[in-house]
């Protein structure tokens, strides 16, 4: 069974408020989750404090929204990431949004190609059936013009 493919307007085109929109989506999740601090770890506290304190003067800020793990053998707490390595991830995420969006809009619009080429085969095919049967019933009326005037009209006398 044939389905009839028949498509309807254009694939999308790039568009920069759509993109700036999904960027800032990423950088609400981004900012909101812990994607923004990193785990200081340590076997010991000892260890873990000292971590705690290297990274601190990396730039990294202790915080309370997420509680430390003080279990045994494996201390650890997270670390709001410093201000440039913050920026660093975003437009990390700018550009992996980016080649994304511009992947999306390719693939969307191979699939529009192949819609097109496949609705385009669907035509030019209908359009050589209905020649090929045009030319037939041609024939056919042509064979039976031939055989009415061969044989003519049966003639009964009265």
């Amino acid at each position: 069974m044939n389905t009839k493919v028949s498509i309807k307007g254009f694939p999308r085109q790039f568009d920069e408020q759509e993109l700036k929109q999904r960027q800032a989506g990423y950088h609400s999740a981004y900012k909101l989750t812990d994607q923004c601090y990193e785990i200081v770890r340590g076997a010991i506290p000892f260890e873990m404090l000292s971590n705690v304190i290297a990274h601190h003067e990396l730039g990294y800020k202790l915080t309370s929204k997420y509680p430390a793990s003080f279990d045994l053998m494996s201390y650890s707490i997270r670390m709001e990431k410093p201000l440039h390595l913050q920026q660093e991830d975003l437009k990390a995420i700018d550009e992996r949004e980016k080649k994304k969006y511009i992947e999306e809009l390719q693939q969307e619009r191979e699939h529009y190609r192949e819609l097109l080429t496949q609705q385009l085969l669907d035509a030019a095919k209908a359009k050589e059936t209905k020649k090929v049967e045009d030319a037939r019933l041609k024939r056919l009326a042509d064979i039976e013009k031939e055989v009415s005037d061969l044989f003519g009209e049966l003639v009964i006398p009265a």
